[in-house]
């Protein structure tokens, strides 16, 4: 295991106003299952997160620093993991097929459990949060606490045509395409995201609409909190989808928020999360 730090990039949040300096943003690279799986790491609490991006993500894009260091790092201690073949868990290239997800929650748990960071809660945005089901799945001895972002765990007729329509990346426009351009290039945007729109629609087309992780839902007993944009385009409503299933779930959602929310409202976002951590 490496670890590296790295300089602040801009001033601490409210929270962090009484310390001396900033609390450093870690980054670091561990060897799981011969694949060298980046990650960054931030605060010293004594209440573990763990934070999984979305499709053709990785933790600078989905979870920056602009977010994270809204959090009280007296309160958690942030992991942000890159997943197989995304951000600094390369090489190799994303493979996108059915249960990338459920192959991403064994990679998550052993980098928890390498750290000594267990049991920890999950916390999973957009196609993360698929990820983090599987995960909470493995049961409370590794997950106390989950979180789903912008979560969706089946996909319908509209929503599999929605993605046959968003698979040639060329025709997005370019402001679509920029916050993906800062990490990736246009040949690994081109790719990767075609290749999921196909993986979406064959969810849609051979399993029912249901991705695997949707199977596993009632088979989590933890708390769980389900935050949501108001204004999101891209997600079906929760409360049909998740709290009748989940057996100790609520909902919060950001009534201005799209489905990145968390970046546009990081403070709401981390207020929201830390109030949930400190519930009995």
């Amino acid at each position: 295991m490496v670890l590296e730090i790295v300089p602040s990039m801009s001033d601490c949040s409210s929270s962090l106003e009484a310390s001396a300096a900033p609390v450093p943003l870690e980054t670091g690279h561990m060897l799981i299952n011969d694949i060298n799986i980046g990650y960054c790491r931030y605060g010293s609490g004594p209440n573990y997160l763990l934070c999984i991006c979305g499709a053709v993500g990785c933790y600078s894009k989905d979870f920056p620093e602009s977010v994270i260091r809204q959090f009280d790092p007296t309160l958690v201690t942030i992991i942000c993991i890159d997943p197989p073949g995304y951000g600094t868990s390369r090489p190799p290239d994303r493979k996108q097929e059915i249960m990338r997800c459920t192959k991403d929650s064994e990679f998550c748990v052993k980098l928890m459990e390498g750290l000594s960071l267990v049991p920890f809660t999950v916390c999973g945005w957009s196609e993360g949060a698929r990820t983090a089901v599987d995960v909470a799945a493995r049961g409370p001895s590794i997950v106390n606490k989950m979180i789903l972002m912008a979560a969706g765990t089946r996909v319908t007729s509209m929503g599999a045509n929605a993605f046959r329509g968003m698979r040639n990346t060329d025709q997005w426009l370019p402001t679509a395409r920029q916050p993906y351009l800062k990490h990736y290039d246009e040949a690994f945007l081109r790719k990767q995201w075609a290749d999921l729109c196909d993986v979406v629609v064959e969810v849609y087309e051979m399993m029912g609409g249901r991705f695997p992780c949707d199977h596993k839902l009632n088979q989590i007993n933890q708390p769980s909190l389900i935050i949501n944009g108001g204004q999101d385009r891209f997600c079906s409503d929760p409360k049909k989808d998740f709290l009748p299933v989940l057996k100790n779930a609520r909902l919060e959602t950001q009534l201005h928020g799209g489905h990145d929310f968390h970046l546009k409202y990081p403070k709401w976002f981390a207020d929201k999360v830390q109030a949930f951590i400190k519930e009995k």
